[in-house]
Formats: structure tokens, sequence, C-alpha cells
């Protein structure tokens, strides 16, 4: 049987080869495949229900405006934190306000602020106001007393206000969000808005 001589076919094929397979272990290396399956996160609001919650009868609270924080990506997205990282009201940042962690809804309360698992396609909400029977509307943070943040966790009404929200994760980038709310002189909401500032994914 004649054998085929590839010639300088042959060293092209095998030089093709480690070039592809240098190529693919750089790829590795960089985490570059990992990217097209790590977490992602889709953040969402809407002016009705399940964003906008009206409270139980015979609560102290009349409705909870909650962010939709959604996992679109591939992997699992491990220890999900929410926070507020700035507020700005009419234009002007809060130097009065500090970051404060945000409460998870759909959770006992003993675990509303423990990093939460996402899994593909899952759906939380991360409670960020809450309007109060006395027309008072206030971050929904950590509760007094233990609690003492000595700054003040409510917003006037009349005002508008954009409030800064932040996603942590721990295997995958920060998504930002801007709320912005404007709260006319009774208190109600008035055209509550999302505008996206989110990291790439």
């Amino acid at each position: 049987m004649s054998q085929v001589q590839l010639g300088p076919l042959g060293i092209w094929v095998g030089a093709a080869a480690t070039f592809v397979i240098a190529l693919v272990t750089v790829f590795v290396a960089l985490g570059w495949f990992e990217r097209f399956r790590a977490a992602r996160f889709t953040i969402t609001f809407e002016h009705r229900q399940p964003w906008c919650r009206p409270a139980s009868p015979g609560s102290a609270e009349l409705l909870w405006v909650r962010i939709g924080v959604e996992n679109r990506g591939r992997q699992t997205a491990r220890g999900c934190v929410g926070r507020l990282i700035a507020v700005t009201t009419e234009g002007a940042p809060r130097q009065d306000i500090d970051p404060v962690q945000l409460r998870w809804a759909g959770v006992p309360r003993s675990r509303a602020f423990d990093p939460l698992d996402l899994r593909r396609d899952q759906r939380e909400f991360l409670n960020v106001l809450v309007l109060a029977k006395d027309s008072r509307w206030r971050i929904v943070t950590f509760d007094a007393p233990d609690f003492d943040p000595g700054f003040t966790t409510e917003l006037t009404a009349g005002q508008e206000h954009v409030l800064e929200v932040a996603i942590y994760c721990d295997n995958t980038d920060t998504d930002t969000v801007a709320c912005r709310l404007s709260i006319d002189a009774a208190g109600h909401p008035h055209e509550p808005r999302l505008t996206f500032t989110a990291s790439p994914s």
C-alpha cells in the first residue's frame, strides 16, 4: 500500500493545530469562555404590581416599592446583595445619607439581609422604599434597635429623589440602577421610573 506524502500541507496542518490549541489555552487562562456562561443581571421596574406592592390590611405600611433582579446568565449568581449607594434630591447629592444595605423580599425578615443565590432565570425582588400610613417614605434597611444610622432614612414629599442601587455578587460584575422617584405633597408616588447604568457583564 502506497503512503500519502502530505509534504508542506502536513506542516501547515500541524502548525494550524498547534496554533488553535495555544489559542484555546489562552482563552481558558483568561476566563473568556467563563464570560459566556457567567451570571448576568437584568434589573426591572414598572409602576404596577409586583414592583409596587400594596401592604397587607392592618399593616403600618401602605405601599412597598421594589426592583426586580433576575439572573439571565448561565451560571448561578452567588452571594447577591443589594445596597443603596447614593441619593440625590432635587439634583443635589445627599451628603447626609450613607450607603445602606437593602432588604430582599420573599424571604423571612430574619434572612432578608443575607446574601442570596439567584439561579438561571430566577427573579427576586429587592425592597427599596416603603410608604407608611403617616405618608412618610423611608428607605427599606435595618430597623431600630438593631440599626442606629445617625442619619435620616426618610425622603421628603414634594421633591424628586434619585436613588442609586447596586447589586453585588461573588461571581459576576456589579450592576447599578438609578431609581428616579417623584413624590407629591400628599406623599404618593408620581410617575416613578428607572434609568439604567448597568456595568458590563
